[in-house]
């Protein structure tokens, strides 16, 4: 099973209707502030935690994000809030950029041999982009692994670990968006091609 924290982005929501829906495999929602419920015998598989407004750092409820990071040692993917969550929590830094960004923009992919980007066919990918905040630092265990004129740290993935965070939103980025995203689930173990 598939455990998304939905830190209310309406990207998450377009992507459960546009992507999820058509999947084979189960997935279960919960809001960033709501308790994470789960039979003992739920077997999760991997963890999404989406975008959102705000930062790690003000006064938004994010325990259930923090919850399954802590709880779940599996294939972890972040989107933009999520991805600064992942950050935040590994001892990693962001700041704010010079404005509000809302649009897509270049990807450079420094390591496209790392399976995230099995399939991808160029090293430029374009991302849409909604978000005031950057990783500007990454955690002491994580390597960047793309980058773009706004932020060094466009893709970071832990070192040893299948944790890999997005500043921008690969699941309405079109098709590069979900060869990453399909990649992901084969890392989880819930699709198979």
């Amino acid at each position: 099973m598939l455990l998304i924290i939905d830190n209310q982005s309406s990207f998450i929501k377009k992507f459960k209707r546009n992507f999820l829906s058509e999947q084979d495999f189960d997935y279960i929602f919960f809001d960033h502030n709501q308790p994470i419920v789960l039979s003992a015998k739920a077997e999760v598989s991997g963890v999404i935690l989406s975008g959102g407004r705000g930062n790690p750092y003000e006064p938004l409820n994010l325990t259930a994000d923090y919850v399954a990071l802590m709880n779940y040692d599996v294939p972890t993917l972040g989107f933009c809030l999520g991805h600064e969550i992942i950050a935040v929590a590994h001892r990693g830094r962001i700041k704010k950029l010079p404005e509000y960004y809302v649009k897509k923009i270049p990807v450079n992919i420094k390591n496209m041999d790392d399976p995230i980007f099995e399939g991808v066919s160029s090293n430029e990918i374009f991302l849409s982009r909604r978000h005031h905040y950057h990783v500007s630092e990454t955690p002491p265990d994580f390597i960047s692994l793309a980058e773009s004129e706004l932020s060094p740290n466009e893709i970071i993935k832990h070192k040893d670990k299948p944790i890999y965070g997005f500043q921008a939103h690969p699941e309405v980025s079109g098709s590069d968006g979900i060869i990453m995203i399909n990649n992901f689930l084969k890392m989880c173990g819930l699709i198979t091609q």
